[in-house]
């Protein structure tokens, strides 16, 4: 974990986008854990925050921090071959961080997420699938990235 909350007066920049994974599934945790270890570590370097919802093949993902920094992490998500499919579907200046205290939550029905979701969960967007948060911003933010993950909803 990483305590960003306190910006200090800066404004701070959020996007948020989905793409699918080409990771196969055999090997997809093991993946997973190296890209949560390396993009903590990058993102507490470089000031950001975020958060990483993983469902099935979708990812949909917050990041949040100064506008170049984010814009040139976008640029390597976009340019890596492990997402298809990316595309933008929220970006602008915030008066807070929603996800200040991690460089990188993870939100999935995976052992160890950070903000699980059920497991055997029907469907993201099951009112049950996340827990309900008590800080309000994550939690509209998790309802938005888990309307996004449903790809019934809201096809890629």
């Amino acid at each position: 974990m990483t305590d960003t909350t306190a910006d200090l007066g800066q404004q701070v920049f959020r996007l948020v986008y989905r793409s699918r994974t080409t990771m196969g599934s055999e090997n997809r945790p093991a993946e997973l854990d190296e890209i949560f270890e390396v993009s903590r570590r990058k993102n507490h370097e470089l000031g950001l925050s975020g958060a990483l919802l993983v469902w099935q093949d979708v990812f949909v993902q917050v990041l949040e921090g100064e506008e170049a920094k984010v814009r040139d992490l976008y640029a390597t998500i976009t340019s890596d071959q492990r997402h298809e499919q990316v595309e933008t579907l929220d970006e602008g200046v915030v008066s807070a961080r929603a996800f200040g205290q991690w460089a990188m939550a993870h939100v999935s029905d995976a052992e160890g997420a950070d903000l699980p979701a059920a497991r055997g969960a029907e469907a993201i967007d099951s009112p049950h699938a996340i827990p309900r948060l008590e800080d309000r911003r994550q939690a509209m933010l998790l309802d938005l990235m888990r309307e996004y993950a449903n790809p019934e909803i809201q096809p890629l």
